[in-house]
């Protein structure tokens, strides 16, 4: 009798199971947004010719991608989207050649870049839109690899402590790293610089990078603590064969490492590489021949005396930067962005929110020179210039997952 109860039962529950399944709307009984209109173009002060004609882009949404060419006029046109929540984020390589006969007077300089984003575009219906370019010139030194996530010892305990991040001469030239800063940003929860952010970034931690001449193709690497890490942490790295290191008061320390000067901590009793390890984790480098400590600081609104002050960085003064949001599965929380477009149109994240992955975030590599010099992809969108790997040693650009894609 038991059995026949609990037969009926699970009859009863698959037949429910199955007319649950048979209301559930599939996306083909979803109706499509016809069309998508987005008109591209340049900032009129930059250029002679304003339209962004006859090039591809893409518009991403949290299970869809859709791509685009504009026309003459510079709009895309996107047709039949399934309803979303979509990013449009715009990044173009212009030649120095092309961008001289593009300007009036002409110039010369590095390879322009061109950037621009739409976030949180909630596509429910037919849309117009329109999208200014923001203009920044190619840089030679990069941020190539960043590792924050941390990983587990031998105990499988949180182990974070072998952070690094690498810089690297992108460049055919020999540069000089004098008076360039590395900056790790505010992080607070409800950003409340938005109107600034266009001009204005805001730093919590400063480090300024000891003067040397670093030759094209050459990276430096500066760890959290430059010891061998896979002592206590199998799945960790050596980080004993590290440039600069960031030596905190009362942590182990490499002495034959040189100490990478931490000039502003807006908490004194932080004085480490203190990097988040789920994201986020926003990094910009900067030139600034001053005392940083001179720059204007700032609060948090309604902030107390004793609480964080920030640092004011002109986003003109920014070299490279790069936005390590925390990864959430359903909808990446954009509002956390801290940089404008020209700097990183868009952002990278782990494979996970809560880190402890032993994941790196590295730059793709464009091309190899008959020379070999590696020439990594940079163009300002960190979603198309980064990947999120497993494979977590520094210095290595032969890694599978960071070469062009056929």
């Amino acid at each position: 009798m038991r059995t026949i109860d609990i037969f009926r039962y699970l009859l009863g529950f698959c037949m429910f199971g199955g007319m649950f399944s048979a209301c559930m709307p599939s996306t083909d009984d979803i109706e499509p947004v016809r069309k998508v209109e987005i008109k591209i173009s340049l900032q009129e002060e930059d250029f002679i010719d304003t339209r962004f004609a006859n090039k591809e882009v893409t518009i991403r949404g949290s299970k869809n991608s859709y791509k685009a060419v504009t026309d003459e006029e510079g709009v895309a046109v996107f047709q039949d989207l399934l309803p979303d929540v979509y990013s449009l984020a715009v990044s173009y390589v212009l030649p120095r050649e092309e961008y001289g006969n593009m300007v009036n007077p002409p110039i010369e300089a590095n390879d322009v870049l061109l950037n621009g984003t739409l976030p949180n575009l909630r596509i429910y219906e037919n849309y117009n839109g329109e999208l200014t370019l923001q203009m920044g010139v190619r840089q030679s030194l990069i941020f190539s690899k960043i590792y924050y996530s941390g990983t587990k010892n031998a105990n499988n305990k949180n182990y974070d402590v072998d952070q690094y991040i690498e810089l690297y001469n992108n460049s055919d030239q020999t540069v000089s790293t004098e008076n360039i800063h590395i900056a790790l940003l505010e992080t607070e929860s409800t950003p409340w610089f938005v109107e600034e952010k266009e001009q204005y970034i805001y730093a919590k931690d400063i480090f300024k990078l000891p003067t040397r001449d670093l030759e094209p193709g050459k990276s430096i690497l500066i760890a959290r603590q430059a010891i061998d890490h896979t002592i206590d942490a199998p799945l960790s790295l050596d980080l004993t064969i590290a440039d600069y290191e960031v030596k905190a008061v009362n942590k182990p320390q490499n002495s034959q490492v040189e100490q990478l000067p931490h000039v502003y901590k807006s908490l004194a009793t932080l004085d480490w590489l203190n990097m988040v390890v789920g994201g986020g984790n926003q990094l910009v480098l900067f030139r600034y021949d001053g005392d940083v400590n001179d720059l204007t600081k700032k609060q948090k609104p309604d902030a107390k005396p004793s609480h964080a002050w920030y640092v004011q960085i002109a986003t003109s003064m920014v070299l490279d930067g790069v936005e390590c949001l925390k990864y959430n599965a359903q909808e990446i929380d954009l509002s956390k962005k801290r940089m404008p477009a020209r700097i990183d149109a868009s952002y990278q994240t782990l494979s996970t929110a809560s880190g402890r992955t032993g994941e790196s975030i590295e730059r793709k590599v464009a091309r190899v020179e008959e020379d070999g010099r590696v020439v990594l992809q940079d163009t300002n969108n960190s979603l198309e210039d980064f990947v999120c790997t497993s494979d977590i040693r520094p210095l290595i650009y032969t890694k599978p997952e960071l070469q062009p894609q056929e």
